[in-house]
């Protein structure tokens, strides 16, 4: 490992170049061929961005953004920056042009790294409406526009300033090894502006040194092996793949692919073999109902076998999670069925795979238990961490050695948790951040005599293992007083093939009513196993077959809730959430507030009856 001496990202990478030059450091795909970049050639490309960086002006402590997808150009522009002792502002691709020109002006951005022209043109059709600080962007791909309208920055394109750089280094390399040797421990990282499912975004000031406890505390708990390979696919601009993929594969030497794209992923997998990764929840979901899906159109004496295999795999599963049965004896009880399941049936399904997954993480969002047991019976094992931007990603996490279903693992080396009067997660440690960027009100609101406050209800139990059960905010109080946590009820239905997201909904309302969307591929799969005849989808969604199916589904999911908690009516949305429709966050978390927003009109219309009973109620006390 590294000398203690290291306390910021900087020191960890320049290092590992030093000390691994000749091995693997990044992969992707160009000219249909997947290229591998060595830690020296990796070192090369930062070394010249920063020295372009420097040449033009900018200082210590400026703030410089990212606008791309994930590519090694994003990583690169990264370490750049930071090298330079300047401050990295990631700004999510997906973001539409007048929320990232609210980013760049609030953040004080003088530089853009920025993908393409599609990207630029949100900077360029902003226009005036970007401040002057806004004096350079580096376009990656593509050439300059001749003209940018009312925008007064300066376009270099990548080679270009790759050259700029290159040439810089020739007569001021001292230079630019002294700004990077200047950093210290408390020296601004990034400013990491929340995706948040409600509200304004708000930019969390993020350290070298919270981001260094966090790593220092993740090698300790991760296995990793030589023969490692990372798969990136969820996105650089939130802190989970940034530090948890990016940042730690820098520290442990691990090679860190990136996937073409979200759809290309599952090429990637076969292509690559990794065995790492990270996911959010709804990754592992819809793997779970593609696979299920699968068996389902298979031959019924074979669908029969691959069911009894899958079935002997979740109970030993079950009975080692919940220690009913001692290792030793349950590999005696179930070892032949476990062999011959394993052979025929797991190892075909983890082929699908890449054939070499060994761990893979989870956070973001709940994980379904159901689904959790699925990845973990056949052999691919799913490790459920917890944290947020403002505690730098991972504050909790289990490990493959104590991996404990349903929690969120236990806190990290150095961090402290404990529960407020109402339930909510309080943290106090290393990696907690300095803070929210211009905004001392929210700041202060944050935190409660020094302990930060998550915003999240949670449980501990006596063995220090954290279980997350709801937002705060999100809290449902109905009209009769009774405290219902949509999340638990909309985590019920996230093993249903058919059902993509459920959005319950009934604050002050006497009933609970939900939002749902269907997985269109298991649509049109339901449709023909119904023998349903449409000419186009949207048909579908108003099919009494498909009705009643939805309703089926309900049903069975209510026998589980408390009468107050249970969905008494729905509405079957006809489009699928999206990152690009502002439904979900890039973590694919469901913004609650924009969804029900924009629904309102159909959420209010679950309510008609009650809202006219409540004002004939009304006349007849004022009769």
């Amino acid at each position: 490992m590294f000398s203690l001496a290291e306390s910021n990202v900087v020191d960890v990478f320049w290092r590992r170049v030093e000390q691994s030059p000749d091995k693997p450091a990044v992969l992707y795909k160009t000219d249909g061929q997947f290229r591998t970049v060595k830690w020296s050639e990796h070192g090369a490309v930062v070394e010249k961005l920063a020295a372009a960086l420097i040449k033009h002006g900018i200082m210590a402590g400026d703030k410089v953004g990212i606008l791309c997808q994930n590519r090694p150009h994003w990583t690169w522009a990264d370490l750049s920056i930071l090298s330079a002792q300047a401050v990295t502002v990631p700004i999510y691709p997906t973001l539409a042009a007048s929320e990232v020109s609210f980013l760049v002006t609030h953040s004080d951005v003088v530089a853009v790294f920025v993908e393409n022209d599609r990207q630029l043109e949100k900077l360029i059709e902003s226009g005036s409406g970007i401040p002057d600080k806004l004096k350079l962007v580096i376009l990656i791909e593509g050439v300059p526009p001749a003209t940018t309208g009312d925008a007064t920055f300066k376009i270099l394109a990548w080679q270009d300033f790759l050259s700029a750089g290159e040439a810089f280094l020739q007569t001021d390399r001292e230079l630019v090894l002294a700004r990077r040797r200047s950093i210290d421990p408390d020296t601004i990282a990034t400013i990491v502006y929340t995706s948040g499912t409600t509200g304004v975004p708000k930019g969390a000031i993020i350290s070298h040194s919270n981001i260094y406890a966090v790593l220092a505390a993740m090698s300790q708990l991760v296995d990793y092996h030589e023969d490692d390979l990372a798969l990136s696919f969820l996105p650089l601009s939130h802190v989970y793949e940034r530090v948890g993929g990016q940042f730690l594969a820098v520290y442990l030497g691990v090679p860190f692919a990136y996937a073409e794209s979200m759809e290309k992923v599952p090429d990637n997998l076969m292509e690559l073999k990794p065995t790492v990764l990270n996911a959010v929840p709804r990754f592992y979901e819809k793997a779970y109902a593609r696979v299920q899906g699968q068996i389902r159109h298979m031959p019924p004496a074979q669908q029969a076998f691959i069911r009894w295999a899958i079935s002997i795999g979740r109970r030993a599963t079950k009975q080692k999670m919940e220690a009913k049965v001692e290792p030793a004896l349950l590999n005696r009880l179930y070892r032949a069925e476990l062999r011959v399941a394993d052979r025929i049936v797991f190892r075909r399904i983890r082929e699908r795979f890449g054939g070499r997954l060994r761990m893979m993480t989870s956070g973001a969002a709940p994980l379904s238990n159901d689904v959790h047991i699925f990845f973990e019976a056949i052999g691919m094992p799913i490790i459920e961490g917890y944290g947020l931007t403002e505690t730098c990603a991972p504050l909790s996490c289990n490990t493959l050695k104590d991996n404990k279903f349903r929690s969120v693992g236990k806190p990290l080396e150095g961090v402290q948790v404990k529960l407020a009067e109402d339930g909510e997660l309080l943290v106090k440690g290393p990696n907690v951040f300095l803070g929210y960027y211009k905004n001392e009100e929210a700041t202060n609101a944050a935190f409660d005599d020094g302990w930060f406050k998550t915003g999240d209800i949670a449980q501990i139990d006596e063995n220090g293992y954290i279980y997350i059960t709801d937002r705060k905010k999100d809290i449902i109080i109905t009209a009769g007083g009774k405290h219902v946590a949509p999340q638990f009820i909309e985590s019920l239905f996230k093993n249903d093939p058919l059902v993509a997201h459920v959005v319950a909904y009934g604050d002050r309302r006497k009933y609970i009513t939900a939002l749902i969307t269907l997985n269109h591929d298991a649509l049109l799969q339901f449709a023909k196993s119904k023998s349903i005849i449409y000419s186009d989808i949207h048909e579908l969604f108003q099919n009494p077959t498909v009705r009643k199916e939805v309703e089926r589904i309900v049903h069975d999911k209510n026998q589980s809730l408390a009468r107050f908690q249970r969905i008494k009516k729905f509405a079957i949305l006809e489009t699928e959430f999206t990152i690009e429709a502002n439904d979900l966050t890039p973590t694919l978390k469901v913004k609650r507030k924009a969804v029900t927003q924009k629904y309102q009109a159909i959420l209010d219309g679950m309510y008609e009856s009650e809202d006219l009973e409540a004002q004939q109620q009304e006349q007849s006390v004022e009769a």
